[in-house]
């Protein structure tokens, strides 16, 4: 998604439980993902139906908050992994066809409701799921004035990141959707957090994670 998006979700997600200090540091992590090194990883972005690997991701990011926490107490590395995690679970709403699936089984977006989409828990266990293709020539060549806009109207391959994407309004009525699934998985990915955090250290270590002590 686009940045301002995942800045959104960010705040009204995380502002009850971190400062202002707090959710820049968690934000730029997240937003660190949409640099250079960061596209020439397409599991960062659940591109490429890379599914397994980026669940893995999160997996692994999850654990480094934990460890961050329970073993050396560098509370800065949580938060930058969870933006970092965060960023990779928001991304998947709008690069993969969960969206598209969902409003489809239930009529399409005019007979349902964003607010009502359910979220995907495990990615590599939803048969059919695909999500667009990277191609970091095509990112480049298409946001380049004048010449973008002409060859998308002569090479626009279906299923690339490009043809596929939910990232921003523009992309049409499944948007609302996507941010609604992103932001709802946004809650659960620091429930699931702070209970590995609870399970590893207890209560010190969730309140060391949330400022509390």
């Amino acid at each position: 998604m686009e940045a301002q998006y995942h800045r959104q979700m960010i705040q009204e997600v995380l502002a009850a439980h971190f400062s202002t200090a707090d959710l820049k540091t968690i934000t730029r992590a997240n937003l660190g993902q949409d640099s250079l090194w960061g596209l020439l990883h397409p599991a960062y972005h659940f591109d490429d139906s890379l599914f397994a690997k980026g669940e893995a991701y999160i997996a692994g990011q999850r654990q480094t908050a934990v460890t961050a926490i329970t073993t050396r107490q560098e509370r800065t590395a949580a938060l930058q992994a969870l933006g970092r995690l965060l960023h990779t679970r928001q991304d998947f709403y709008a690069h993969s066809n969960w969206v598209p699936r969902w409003a489809e089984a239930h009529g399409g977006p005019g007979q349902c409701r964003p607010e009502d989409i359910a979220i995907c828990p495990d990615a590599t266990a939803v048969p059919g799921l695909i999500s667009g293709t990277s191609s970091i020539h095509l990112y480049v060549l298409y946001r380049v004035p004048l010449l973008g806009p002409l060859l998308k109207r002569v090479y626009f391959p279906p299923y690339t990141h490009e043809a596929m994407n939910l990232d921003y309004p523009g992309r049409g009525p499944l948007f609302p959707f996507a941010l609604a699934a992103a932001t709802k998985h946004t809650q659960v990915e620091l429930d699931l957090l702070l209970a590995e955090l609870q399970a590893k250290g207890g209560e010190t270590a969730v309140n060391r994670f949330l400022a509390k002590e």
